[in-house]
């Protein structure tokens, strides 16, 4: 941690939780990547959401004080919540293409059931393919084996980055996208769908929808369901 940065905490904010958020890995890890490119004076934190379950920072909301190296003021307002991974699920059934997709409600953008590829945030193991396989399970009820993976962040990026960012005004988040594909019966299409997931501890009410592949597209306004469809289709454009 650098010690020439001034650290300051909302009145808000207990005492005893100071050392919880600066030495927490969402933070850390921002700062370390933020300390690469610019010149960063004083922090101010102004709130904290800690997760349900464990007393660990889920967002950090800051003000910093920090320049380019050249001496020129940057905005300073950030939400650190850290990286994320997403997975765009394919399915092949009878010649035609689906989407198994996930709804849930998305209060920021105020939507009852916002229409998003499975996603999560990064553990704090830090292994993106771990976490994608889990997602896979807990959202879409499925479960697949990290050979079947398509690393389309590392296709596209070669290795330059960790993901896609969503919101680089404000957010320091950066999603890695993956993609599976899957042969299946109608049967088993039919059983995929409208299948309700409830995790009352974080808020979270998840169904599925599965939804042709064309139709679903046209319906996405979630950045990451966009970047990823992109990403698999120049995925796809190379294979041939």
């Amino acid at each position: 941690m650098n010690n020439k940065i001034e650290y300051t905490f909302s009145p808000e904010i207990a005492e005893e939780d100071y050392s919880l958020i600066l030495e927490s890995r969402i933070f850390k890890d921002w700062l370390e990547a933020s300390e690469k490119g610019f010149v960063v004076k004083k922090i101010h934190f102004e709130s904290v959401n800690f997760f349900a379950k464990v007393h660990r920072p889920l967002f950090i909301k800051l003000n910093a004080t920090a320049e380019l190296p050249d001496g020129r003021p940057v905005h300073g307002i950030v939400l650190v919540r850290g990286n994320a991974v997403g997975v765009l699920v394919v399915l092949r059934c009878e010649g035609e293409k689906y989407l198994l997709l996930v709804r849930q409600p998305r209060f920021a953008i105020s939507e009852q059931a916002s229409l998003e590829i499975p996603a999560g945030i990064l553990d704090w193991s830090g292994d993106y393919r771990k976490v994608a396989l889990s997602e896979l399970e807990e959202e879409a009820q499925i479960e697949a084996d990290e050979s079947e993976l398509i690393d389309l962040t590392d296709f596209w990026w070669k290795g330059t980055t960790s993901g896609f960012a969503g919101s680089c005004g404000i957010l320091d988040e950066r999603i890695r996208l993956y993609a599976i594909e899957r042969d299946v019966t109608r049967e088993q299409l039919n059983a995929m769908d409208g299948k309700n997931q409830t995790y009352v501890d974080e808020n979270e009410w998840i169904r599925t929808e599965v939804l042709p592949y064309e139709e679903a597209a046209h319906k996405f306004v979630d950045g990451k369901n966009l970047i990823a469809l992109f990403l698999y289709e120049r995925w796809l454009a190379a294979k041939r």
